[in-house]
């Protein structure tokens, strides 16, 4: 194997290929990347048997064809070190990859691709198709209220449903919750609901354009692949049954309450410095167009602070975590933000103002 490439043009390859293969090392082969060079095309894999990428440098000149494993992590250092407009120039020679550029050289031990894993799937549906960048937005939107480490497995991802109304990416922790829909999606078929691990959802985050370039996603009942451009994106998804997140939504009289969002996000930063550090609480008391952040802690220190906003509603104390709140407001746009309120004991709503297409929900808590 034989081939010269631009850094630039691999060097985001190898970097979202290493982010997938397995750290862990409880299989070797794993923590290393497949490069393989066959006629005019590059393509290098990666994998953890959960999650698959298959990517494809461009302006790629291979001299021998031939496939080989590396380590991911050293191969992203290396490409990572080195300046933009290098061209390097890759070798197989007796069992090592010989990487050089003008004033480097090393070699590099391998495994060889015989024994590489690669997921093979099979989609029998018809692909959904739409832009890059609306989906990415979607997964951006969503994904910071997934759950971490909670034995409810089914909560350690983001559930994607599809229905003849559009699509919709739906998270939650138990104690907050993001929904974020899109509309006039090509899909014709009835609503189908899959849940995507955690891990594919964050790399999927990362790798996905921002532009508008057309994607396919392609589904079964085990796994997801969505093909762009130049790359193959591949997840098991989690088997299970997510919450009927419907009945998440608060219900009763609504009150709401529009601020600035830099405004309170700055408010809620000041509070939280004095909030206590177990249960990050902070106290919302609303009046006619004022609005008091309360936020104590065991040591006796306290923050309280004013702030004007638009309200009308009748008086209301409620206590919310500020990191839950906080979050949500980082992923708005708009430069105000509504919550609505439905009472002290229920769950308040945080969007942008007159848009339903993104919707957070944040539990209340005892202060």
């Amino acid at each position: 194997m034989k081939f010269t490439v631009q850094k630039d043009d691999i060097a985001s390859c190898i970097h979202n290929a290493a982010a997938i293969a397995e750290r862990r090392q409880t299989i070797p082969i794993l923590a290393n990347l497949k490069i393989k060079a066959e006629a005019e095309v590059l393509e290098i894999v990666s994998t953890d048997l959960e999650v698959q990428l298959k990517s494809q440098p461009k302006s790629v000149e291979i001299q021998e064809e031939g496939e080989v494993t590396v380590s991911a992590r050293k191969m992203s250092e290396l490409c990572r070190s080195l300046k933009d407009d290098e061209k390097l120039n890759f070798a197989l020679n007796e069992g090592k990859l010989h990487v050089s550029s003008a004033n480097f050289n090393a070699d590099f031990a391998t495994l060889s691709a015989n024994d590489f894993p690669e997921l093979e799937v099979m989609h029998e549906k018809e692909p959904v198709r739409l832009d890059s960048s609306l989906l990415k937005r979607l997964l951006t939107k969503t994904s910071f209220s997934m759950a971490s480490q909670d034995v409810r497995y089914y909560l350690n991802g983001l559930l994607l449903e599809f229905s003849g109304k559009g699509m919709k990416a739906v998270a939650t922790d138990g104690h907050r919750m993001a929904v974020a829909a899109l509309e006039d999606l090509d899909h014709n078929e009835n609503e189908i609901k899959y849940i995507l691990p955690r891990k594919a959802v964050i790399e999927l985050s990362k790798i996905l354009s921002p532009e508008k370039e057309k994607i396919e996603v392609l589904l079964n009942d085990s796994h997801l692949t969505i093909i762009s451009k130049n790359q193959v994106f591949s997840s098991k998804l989690i088997e299970g049954r997510f919450p009927d997140y419907e009945k998440v939504f608060p219900t009763g009289e609504e009150n709401s309450m529009l601020v600035e969002k830099e405004t309170l996000q700055s408010a809620l930063s000041r509070s939280s410095v004095l909030s206590s550090e177990k249960y990050r609480g902070v106290r919302f008391s609303l009046k006619k167009n004022l609005l008091t952040l309360t936020a104590n802690n065991p040591e006796q220190e306290l923050a309280e602070e004013e702030i004007e906003v638009v309200f009308s509603g009748a008086d209301l104390e409620i206590g919310f975590n500020i990191n839950y709140i906080l979050d949500a407001l980082n992923v708005i746009d708009s430069a105000k933000v509504e919550m609505l309120f439905y009472g002290e004991e229920n769950s308040c709503l945080i969007r942008e103002p007159e848009n339903s297409s993104e919707v957070y929900v944040v539990m209340p808590m005892r202060l």
